[in-house]
């Protein structure tokens, strides 16, 4: 009797420890089918190297960051929560990448992809109006399939997605001394937020209320130690992107 009940508690412990893995983008959820279809792999020789998402039928934003070799062959997923799902993903290969011109920002790019058949690819996501500011406190989600510790190099196969919440400027500054006007920050020591976006995160999309309001940018701590996630506010060059997606081409 007493050996049966140490099989049970070592049972209970074993899943009590696989639901705080489960748990951990960092301490998310795996992404719901049919949901975020906007969000893109950028992968590099089949690997995933930073999150994107779909901005249009030929226009994928990502971070400005995100790195190639030269003799790399370059492609985006998207169409699907796995990667290594067979059938249900779409593979576009890039013509182009550009920044936006001196003076505008170079935190992120837009990916121009050599879309085919564009009424095959999902639904682009709405991007924030720059009139609309995003307000201290509100519920916003982030996803990606970037790892979910500091000692891991190795990106997720299933796109996981975590609830934040927006704080003001000024409090991102306290923590965050030298922060850009253009940011926005969630998370942080005074919210209840138990996660974020990690490496390989860069580029993903910042979304509340259903439309993109930021791009996370570079974050090598995966602890989430309490310091606020920063992303790049997108409705600061929602026009210069506009522009783009209207002449189907980069904007140099």
């Amino acid at each position: 009797m007493r050996g049966l009940y140490k099989l049970l508690l070592l049972f209970l412990l074993a899943c009590q420890d696989q639901n705080v893995l489960g748990s951990t983008i960092i301490n998310g959820t795996n992404a719901t089918d049919n949901s975020m279809k906007y969000m893109v792999s950028v992968q590099e020789d089949g690997e995933h190297k930073c999150g994107g998402f779909l901005v249009s039928k030929h226009f994928v934003v990502t971070h400005g960051g995100c790195k190639f070799d030269e003799d790399g062959k370059i492609f985006v997923v998207l169409g699907t929560h796995v990667l290594s799902k067979p059938g249900s993903k779409i593979k576009e290969h890039i013509i182009s990448t550009c920044k936006p011109p001196p003076g505008i920002g170079t935190d992120f790019m837009l990916i121009e992809i050599n879309s085919k058949k564009p009424e095959n690819l999902p639904k682009e996501i709405q991007l924030q109006d720059p009139e609309t500011d995003v307000k201290e406190n509100e519920k916003c989600q982030v996803a990606g399939w970037g790892p979910v510790k500091n000692d891991d190099n190795d990106p997720l196969d299933q796109l996981r997605v975590a609830d934040v919440t927006v704080i003001s400027p000024k409090a991102c500054k306290v923590q965050i001394p030298g922060l850009r006007a253009n940011a926005i920050c969630t998370g942080g020591k005074q919210t209840t937020d138990k996660g974020g976006f990690c490496k390989s995160d860069a580029g993903g999309p910042l979304v509340c209320k259903g439309k993109a309001v930021g791009i996370a940018t570079v974050n090598e701590d995966c602890s989430f130690t309490g310091l606020p996630n920063v992303y790049i506010d997108i409705s600061k060059y929602r026009s210069w992107i506009n522009r783009c997606i209207q002449e189907k081409k980069c904007l140099k």
